[in-house]
């Protein structure tokens, strides 16, 4: 179900020209896939991000320990899922973090017919720990009331959405507007 991408630290060894060892990732990467897969995960949760949040705790911990055995820092995993919607951590976050992504798509009917767009708008939230907000139905929140006269006036609007905090300590780290017609993106 899901694409995933991990990133590792380590000094460059002169004799290979590597960092940390391929082989060896894909082995970890291997090790970590089975177990994810051997049996049914079950959450101590209902809410789907706090499942999220327990899926990346044990991932990350089993790769911070094969980094350590090799002298290596994990600095980075995220679990992307075929459509794109992710879950992220990285090494300038506290281990309780996450980052989560989901994108919404909307028709953009500027006032000229030409200027028709589908537009693919990307929310990244800085989940805090215990936050049981599901950031899926507060993305549809910021876009429900939005009435934009073009695309600049929609950039401006999305862009005072920006830090908008939960009650959690949660927050909206950032979005970005993919224009899929005009085969750009911006963040706001």
């Amino acid at each position: 179900m899901f694409y995933l991408a991990v990133g590792f630290s380590k000094e460059v060894n002169p004799l290979s020209g590597m960092t940390v060892n391929l082989m060896l990732v894909d082995e970890w990467l291997k090790e970590l896939k089975e177990a994810l897969e051997s049996a049914p995960f079950i959450s101590t949760h209902d809410n789907l991000n706090a499942s999220f949040a327990e899926i990346m705790a044990i991932a990350r911990l089993s790769l911070v320990e094969k980094a350590v055995q090799e002298s290596a820092t994990l600095i980075s995993l995220e679990f992307r899922e075929e459509r794109s919607w992710s879950f992220s951590w990285n090494h300038q976050m506290p281990a309780e973090e996450l980052s989560m992504k989901y994108n919404h798509f909307m028709e953009a009917f500027p006032l000229t017919a030409s200027e028709f767009d589908l537009l693919k708008i990307e929310f990244k939230w800085r989940r805090q720990q215990n936050c049981e907000a599901d950031f899926h139905h507060e993305d549809f929140k910021i876009l429900k009331p939005l009435v934009p006269r073009d695309h600049g006036h929609l950039h401006r609007l999305l862009k005072e959405k920006i830090g908008t905090k939960l009650a959690s300590g949660s927050f909206l780290e950032s979005i970005q507007v993919h224009h899929l017609g005009g085969r750009y993106s911006v963040e706001v």
